[in-house]
């Protein structure tokens, strides 16, 4: 083991930072994880190795990953649940936006429909065109004419008339010992 290890930065058990410091020639860095001095004994070497293994092995380091860890863990099931919870602000807006936007409901009733447009433009000097070889013409629309009519029915419940014979009512059978 050579001589002139470094100590490097530490935190004592009372939480005190301590900067790093040089050993002199033929002297180690020697202690544990929180407290560090220079010497001449290579029993007792810490080398900058078990230095770096304390820093990052460190309980509060620790408690700091693991911390962060449950803190991001907490974020994305918190996340996961609004998306799937009909009460969250998340699932209604991604519910709205599934839905196409609706606006009012225009009435059809005044809303006359146009002509369909032609399949071609046509030259109107050329004339009216004959009719293709198995086609027959047909009128785009049924003419106009007398609506179908349907029976009128008496509005509202039926009269009673007491002369009116009774209803049919179908003969129950009869059985014997009955």
């Amino acid at each position: 083991v050579s001589g002139g290890e470094d100590c490097l930065w530490y935190v004592d058990r009372n939480g005190s930072w301590h900067p790093g410091f040089d050993c002199e020639f033929f002297t180690f860095c020697c202690g544990t994880c929180h407290q560090r001095y220079c010497c001449r004994d290579p029993l007792r070497l810490l080398t900058e190795r078990q230095q770096r293994h304390c820093l990052a092995f460190s309980p509060k380091t620790i408690a700091g990953i693991a911390s962060a860890v449950v803190l991001f863990i907490a974020i994305v099931t918190t996340i996961v649940c609004c998306f799937m919870c009909s009460c969250c602000y998340l699932y209604q807006r991604r519910q709205h936006s599934r839905t196409p936007l609706q606006g009012p409901e225009i009435p059809l009733s005044s809303y006359t429909p146009a002509a369909p447009p032609a399949p071609f433009a046509v030259d109107p000097k050329a004339g009216p065109t004959p009719p293709q070889p198995g086609f027959t013409p047909m009128a785009m629309y049924p003419t106009p004419g007398p609506a179908a009519q349907y029976p009128m029915y008496p509005s509202g419940p039926p009269v009673y008339h007491p002369t009116a014979p009774p209803p049919y009512v179908p003969a129950q059978p009869s059985y014997p010992g009955a």
